[in-house]
């Protein structure tokens, strides 16, 4: 049976995680879905556990050195490994609430022609056993308010899978890179759609797939870049040298 959303699911030595987020699925309201987990060069356990887990709905590819590194070239990977029309972000490291196919998939039917999809989250934070709101608001698609902040939570995002096949995740950043590729969907004149309901769990901590555990010097570094690339911010011919400044671990 064809799946009616594809999860793609980005992962590197997130073994202590990732059975968390696939029992998420599992435990899904709506039950015709695939998993795609791309493991980007990790070397832990994360096979074995998606192995035991005995899910024909799970699918394990490894990303090999021919395909890239990184989570845009693990996710663009996973695209191109999946059956559904739709597609959806999960991070290896976040829960996904039972609600989250059945809110995705009611939106979408309530509004066919649009192409993008994203709704609420809870931040959780783990090390403090504390769940709270996002200080960013959350708010309908305004692309004047986007080109001043990135307030989109690329964990709740669903789309058509042909949009990412044509618009896939650029390479290039590291980090940031959910601001690229939204960013120059929004410009392309794609329709987004919003519900104020909570779908993901979103992890923080010292470890995790998201911002949380990157440098958000270089998150922010990146993200002016995709700013003067859209032409939103003045162009600073220093940028390229910081970004690589940071990335040696410079300050």
């Amino acid at each position: 049976m064809k799946p009616k959303v594809s999860f793609l699911i980005p992962t590197k030595n997130r073994a202590k995680y990732i059975k968390d987020c696939l029992d998420s699925l599992i435990d899904q309201e709506v039950k015709e879905w695939e998993a795609i987990v791309v493991n980007d060069h990790g070397n832990d356990e994360t096979k074995k556990i998606v192995d035991n887990m005995s899910d024909e709905r799970i699918k394990f590819f490894e990303l090999n050195d021919y395909h890239g590194y990184g989570v845009s070239c693990a996710r663009n990977f996973a695209a191109l490994n999946a059956r559904a029309d739709l597609i959806a972000v999960a991070d290896s490291d976040d829960i996904n609430y039972p609600n989250r196919l059945t809110v995705t998939l009611k939106a979408f039917e309530e509004e066919p022609t649009a192409d993008i999809f994203y709704a609420h989250l809870d931040v959780w934070e783990e090390e403090k056993n504390l769940i709270r709101e996002r200080k960013t608001p959350f708010t309908p698609f305004n692309l004047e308010v986007y080109k001043k902040k990135n307030y989109i939570p690329h964990v709740t995002i669903a789309m058509k899978r042909k949009i990412l096949l044509d618009n896939p995740y650029n390479s290039f950043f590291r980090v940031a890179e959910d601001y690229e590729l939204i960013s120059r969907l929004a410009v392309s004149g794609k329709k987004f759609i919003y519900k104020n309901i909570k779908v993901v769990k979103y992890r923080i901590g010292k470890q995790n797939i998201s911002i949380g555990g990157q440098n958000e010097g270089l998150v922010k570094k990146y993200g002016s870049l995709v700013g003067m690339v859209r032409g939103w911010q003045p162009f600073d011919k220093t940028i390229l040298g910081r970004i690589d400044a940071m990335e040696k671990g410079k300050k």
